[in-house]
């Protein structure tokens, strides 16, 4: 489960990329795959990556999901952003050429099972994409797709709960910082400069969509997006906050980085707080978002914790 998103988005559960990645997190009965994986022992945090790679291999073998026509969205390309993002939690911590090595590693392992299960079964799986090593904008990338596959239904789901509107909204909101992304580099065939069917994605854009939310009025009154608000940061840069260099998946130790964690985020919210002062307009600060960021820093605080009382 993705613990950070649910602190920025309550309803994130309710979203279809966290549903799956849910789902994959949760595979066990992993025995039978993790052999195939042996590898990538040789990495930085190699268990937790061959647990990783005999995930991936024991959805291959279920799969039902990712080659079916008739899907809304590309199964598949959400499988791939969770191996890639699993891979580079695990690595962050050391020079990113091994990212790409254990990626690589991983593609080979992936095809080999695929190409037994297309040999045995005359099913088709999902493939790697092998070249998502390449895009420095990776993340951006992720996180533009997880919207558009997330969008419409959720959105849908809005009538029978309108409760949840106001959430939604700012979470939508967020994602204007994404779409000025890649306005520079897009619509181009190019697809290192600008993903594949962008012009799909472009229908959900914040300026799009937000009008049609039924607390667009309400919201727009407040101003929902106030100067130190957390809507100004990408969902990236406030995953990555909480995340950071410290901790890998499924791992409590601390690694690598030295700086305190609360010190860390700490010096975060100093930002917010001095930006705010800056402007001239601290009493527009969003109350939410300085309680969320309160929640990252305790949340790293309490992970600090548990970290030194495993040493």
């Amino acid at each position: 489960m993705n613990y950070f998103l649910s602190f920025i988005f309550p309803f994130s559960d309710e979203l279809n990329s966290q549903h799956f990645y849910n789902y994959l997190s949760g595979l066990t009965g992993l025995s039978a795959y993790v052999q195939k994986c042996e590898k990538l022992s040789s990495f930085h945090n190699g268990r937790g990556i061959k647990n990783t790679c005999a995930k991936l291999l024991k959805y291959l073998d279920f799969d039902t999901i990712s080659t079916n026509k008739d899907n809304k969205y590309d199964a598949c390309m959400l499988l791939n952003f969770w191996v890639y993002r699993r891979l580079f939690d695990y690595l962050q911590t050391v020079d990113e050429r091994y990212l790409h090595q254990a990626y690589a590693n991983l593609q080979l392992i992936w095809n080999d099972f695929s190409n037994d299960k297309l040999k045995n079964t005359g099913n088709e799986t999902c493939r790697p994409i092998h070249n998502l090593s390449l895009y420095k904008d990776w993340k951006e990338r992720k996180e533009l797709y997880e919207y558009y596959v997330d969008y419409d239904d959720f959105s849908k789901k809005l009538l029978i709960w309108p409760d949840k509107c106001k959430e939604f909204y700012e979470y939508v909101e967020r994602k204007k910082t994404l779409y000025n992304h890649f306005n520079t580099g897009c619509p181009s065939k190019d697809e290192y400069r600008c993903p594949k069917f962008y012009s799909e994605y472009e229908k959900y854009h914040p300026d799009k969509v937000l009008h049609q939310l039924t607390c667009h009025k309400e919201m727009n009154k407040k101003g929902a997006s106030s100067p130190a608000s957390v809507g100004d940061l990408s969902e990236n840069t406030l995953q990555d906050m909480s995340s950071s260099r410290t901790f890998s998946p499924d791992s409590s130790q601390l690694k690598g980085d030295r700086t305190h964690p609360a010190t860390k985020t700490g010096n975060i919210l100093l930002g917010v707080v001095v930006t705010s002062l800056t402007s001239g307009a601290l009493y527009r600060v969003n109350i939410k978002s300085l309680i969320i960021i309160y929640r990252i820093l305790f949340f790293k605080i309490f992970l600090y914790y548990i970290a030194i009382k495993k040493k």
